[in-house]
C-alpha cells in the first residue's frame, strides 16, 4: 500500500486545485489517501472535487462551514488522516511521487526519523515534464534535540515535511496565528531526527496567488515573528544566549528583502520604501543596494507621497509654480488625480479657502503666496531618501533621477548587485 495521506488545504482556487489533482491522478499508484480541506470556497472548488474525487480510491472531502484560516485548515486535514505518513501539499503546487516513496523508505528503515523535507523548484507555470533524479540524493541529519543546529539552518523549515502520523497526532500542530512551519519542525525535532534531502520534492508556483507573494502585508510579518517567539520561549534553555535577537534579525533581513520585492510586484512604492528602511534597521541593506534603489525608485517614492498628500487634502484645485521639475511632476499627478485641477500660481484666483502650492523648492515660493500650504518637491525628496550621499533631483525624459556629487557613485550604480537583482526579479508571469 502507498501508506501516506496527502492532505491539501484549499480556498477559492479551483483552477489551481484542478491542475494539482490532475498531476496526482497520474501517479503510478493512486492508492494513497487524499484528503482535501475546503475552507468554504465560493468558486468551483466543490465541482472540481466531485469530478476528480472519483479518480482516487481513498478520497475525503472535508468541507468547512466557514473559513477557519489556513493554519487551522492544514491542521484539520492532518487530523483526518489515517495512513502511516502524512504530508501537506499546497493546492497550487505539484509533488513528485518518487520523493514521497524515497521519504517513506528512509523512515521505514529508521524509526528514529520523524520527518523528512526536500527542496523545491520555483516556476511561474508548473511543468510536470521536469523530472528529478534521486539516485544521487544526499541526506543531512538534524539529530533529535539539536535545536541550535536547526536554528542555524532555518531554511530547512521552508516547506512542508513528510511526517510520521503518530508523532504529529501526539505532539504537534499547525498553530493558528503563526507561520506554522518553524514551530512544527522544532516540535518534531523534540521527538526524533529530522532529515533534509538536497533534491527537489515538489514544484512551487510563484504567482500573485501564492501565500509568499503577500510577504509585504503586516499579518504575514506578524506570523513570522510569532514563529520565532514561540520556539525561543519553548526551547530557550537548549539554545545559545542571544538566540532571540540573532534569529529575529536574520529572519527579518530575509523577509524585508522579499517584502521589498513583493512591493515592486504589487506596484506599491510606499511599501517598497518602508521595507528598504526596515531592512536598513536590521542591518540587511548595503550602501550599494540603497544607492541603486534610491537612484531607480526615488521618482516613484516621491510621486506616490505627493499623490497621498493631495488625496488626503480633499482639495479640488492645487496650484504650482511653473518650473521644469514642478511642471513635470504635475503632468504625472494629473492622470492619477482626475478629480483635482492643477493651475499655475499666476492664473490662480484666490478664494477664502486656504490652498496648496507645489513648487520645486521653497525658494521658488512667491512672496505673495503666504496663504498657501507648501509642498516643496525637494522637501519630499529629502524625506524619502535612503542614503546620505549628496545629490539633487534631475528630470530625465519625464522621470526623476538623483544626480550625485560623489565621483564613486557611478561605479557603484553600474556594478552588479545580487540583492538588487533579487528585489527587481519578477515573481509571476503577470509582472
Amino acid at each position: 500500500m502507498f501508506d501516506i495521506s496527502i492532505c491539501i488545504p484549499t480556498y477559492n482556487r479551483s483552477r489551481l486545485l484542478q491542475e494539482c489533482l490532475e498531476h496526482l491522478a497520474n501517479f503510478t499508484d493512486t492508492n494513497f489517501e487524499l484528503i482535501i480541506g475546503d475552507n468554504a470556497s465560493e468558486d468551483a472548488t466543490q465541482a472540481v472535487m466531485a469530478a476528480m474525487g472519483v479518480r482516487f480510491p481513498y478520497f475525503v472531502n472535508l468541507l468547512h462551514k466557514c473559513n477557519i484560516g489556513f493554519a487551522c485548515n492544514m491542521d484539520s486535514v492532518l487530523r483526518r488522516a489515517s495512513r502511516k505518513y502524512v504530508y501537506i501539499l499546497s493546492d497550487d503546487d505539484i509533488v513528485y511521487e518518487e520523493a514521497l516513496r524515497l521519504s517513506m523508505s528512509v523512515m521505514d528503515a529508521n524509526e528514529r526519523i520523524v520527518a523528512i523535507v526536500g527542496q523545491y523548484l520555483s516556476f511561474q507555470s508548473l511543468d510536470s515534464t521536469v523530472q528529478v533524479d534521486y539516485s544521487d540524493a544526499v541526506a543531512s541529519t538534524v539529530p533529535q534535540g539539536e535545536f541550535g543546529s536547526l536554528l542555524n539552518h532555518l531554511l530547512i523549515c521552508d516547506g512542508h515535511p513528510i511526517m510520521r502520523r503518530d508523532v504529529f497526532e501526539r505532539h504537534c500542530a499547525y498553530l493558528d496565528r503563526t507561520g506554522a512551519l518553524i514551530p512544527l519542525y522544532f516540535r518534531l525535532l523534540q521527538y526524533g531526527d529530522v532529515i533534509a534531502i538536497n533534491k527537489p520534492f515538489f514544484q512551487h508556483r510563484t504567482t500573485t496567488e501564492s501565500l509568499t507573494s503577500r510577504m509585504a502585508e503586516a499579518w504575514f510579518l506578524d506570523l513570522a515573528n510569532a514563529d520565532i517567539e514561540l520556539i525561543i520561549s519553548q526551547y530557550a534553555a537548549s539554545l545559545p544566549a542571544g538566540s532571540m535577537n540573532n534569529t529575529r534579525q536574520q529572519l527579518l533581513q530575509l523577509l524585508y528583502l522579499q517584502a521589498a520585492r513583493m512591493s515592486i510586484v504589487s506596484k506599491t512604492p510606499y511599501l517598497l520604501w518602508l521595507f528598504l528602511r526596515r531592512l536598513m534597521a536590521v542591518e540587511g541593506a548595503t550602501e550599494e543596494l540603497l544607492l541603486k534603489c534610491e537612484y531607480h525608485f526615488s521618482h516613484d517614492f516621491l510621486v506616490d507621497r505627493i499623490v497621498t498628500i493631495l488625496k488626503d487634502s480633499e482639495l479640488g484645485t492645487v496650484c504650482y509654480v511653473d518650473t521644469d521639475i514642478a511642471r513635470m511632476v504635475v503632468s504625472l499627478l494629473e492622470p492619477l488625480l482626475p478629480n483635482t485641477s492643477f493651475v499655475t500660481y499666476n492664473t490662480y484666483l484666490p478664494n477664502e479657502q486656504r490652498g496648496l502650492l507645489i513648487c520645486e523648492c521653497r525658494s521658488d515660493m512667491p512672496d505673495t503666496a503666504s496663504v498657501f500650504s507648501l509642498i516643496a518637491i525637494n522637501d519630499i525628496f529629502e524625506q524619502v531618501r535612503l542614503t546620505q550621499r549628496r545629490g539633487r533631483l534631475v528630470n530625465n525624459n519625464q522621470r526623476l533621477f538623483v544626480e550625485y556629487e560623489d565621483s564613486d557613485v557611478l561605479q557603484i550604480l553600474i556594478a552588479s548587485s545580487h540583492a538588487f537583482q533579487i528585489i527587481c526579479s519578477p515573481y509571476s508571469e503577470a509582472d
